[in-house]
């Protein structure tokens, strides 16, 4: 095929590809109509095989310039059309799916609960009636026993000597990793999620008593409080997902025990998924909020507001009249 008879036979077909591609450009694959979108879909490949063809005729390099970027405009709005809707499939998943997923497995999440107040309540206790129980719980290195006047500034003060951004990453990446390896310990039909739930929760009660114990306590919560109540959740929830891929393990029902553990780690695994937000906006407030020179009583508040609300999306949000 010549040059001149390439041109003749097809420059129609690329008016006509141009014109459908500047039109979705305007007003987006919507602005077009069925049959456009199906002419749209029978011209790309079309297109494509012209671009070989052009330079098998020597076509004039604008000419290729001109087909190759027709090929890769129309490629464009036919195959990214999957990626522009992962924003509105994120939006719906959050604004609907996965309020009404923890909802579904609220006995899972009342187990977890039921787990790690058993255990902070038990070290604290434990370290109240006894103080040097504390090191049973409490990592070497925490002693407080001479210190009479420390208030949630000095408490903080040790964060102030790390750069912001760099401490916020690390604390996410920290405690999303704590979630997943609760989550995954699932798997010994949830035998190892609740020891890694009881284990943090007993460090925690055995830190609280600790502190308590020599007139610390504000300074602590004032402390602890603004990121560790979201973040405390976050785990709570992270647990619950281990123990949903424990029970579908452990208690089958009437499914097989293969079926049963596939629904379970779906569930599981989106269950969990779903804490990373709340892990991130955790750390953010440890690395920028937890370090600065608000009042304590400010922070509490601002952590107990921020667990609030998230406890509130995950119980109204995506309610209908029809669910149970």
């Amino acid at each position: 095929m010549t040059q001149g008879r390439f041109l003749e036979t097809r420059q129609a077909v690329w008016h006509r590809l141009e014109a459908l591609v500047s039109q979705a450009r305007r007003g987006g694959l919507r602005s077009l109509t069925e049959a456009d979108l199906h002419e749209l879909t029978r011209l790309y490949p079309a297109a494509a095989v012209d671009v070989a063809r052009a330079r098998l005729v020597q076509a004039d390099p604008s000419l290729q310039r001109r087909m190759n970027q027709l090929a890769i405009a129309a490629h464009g709005l036919l195959y990214r059309r999957q990626s522009t809707r992962s924003l509105p499939a994120i939006w719906r998943f959050f604004r609907w799916e996965y309020p009404r997923l923890f909802r579904r497995l609220w006995p899972c999440m009342t187990l977890a609960t039921t787990v790690f107040l058993v255990g902070l309540l038990s070290a604290y206790v434990a370290t109240r009636l006894v103080p040097a129980n504390a090191y049973l719980f409490v990592p070497d290195g925490l002693d407080v026993s001479n210190a009479t006047e420390v208030t949630s500034e000095d408490v903080s003060e040790r964060y102030r000597q790390m750069s912001n951004a760099p401490m916020a990453a690390g604390i996410m990446t920290n405690n999303i990793r704590v979630a997943f390896y609760a989550f995954a310990l699932g798997i010994t039909a949830g035998v190892g999620t609740c020891y890694v739930l009881l284990m943090n929760a007993m460090m925690l009660g055995g830190f609280a008593g600790h502190f308590t114990n020599y007139g610390l306590s504000y300074p602590l919560w004032s402390f602890l409080t603004p990121h560790g109540a979201l973040e405390i959740f976050a785990i709570l929830v992270a647990s619950a997902a281990g123990l949903r891929l424990g029970f579908s393990l452990a208690v089958p029902g009437a499914r097989t025990r293969s079926a049963s553990l596939r629904l379970g780690a779906r569930d599981a695994m989106l269950l969990v998924l779903g804490t990373i937000p709340m892990f991130v906006i955790a750390g953010t407030i440890e690395g920028f909020v937890t370090p600065s020179h608000l009042p304590g009583a400010a922070k509490i508040v601002l952590g107990l507001t921020v667990a609030g609300v998230v406890i509130a999306y995950l119980l109204l949000v995506g309610r209908e009249d029809t669910e149970v």
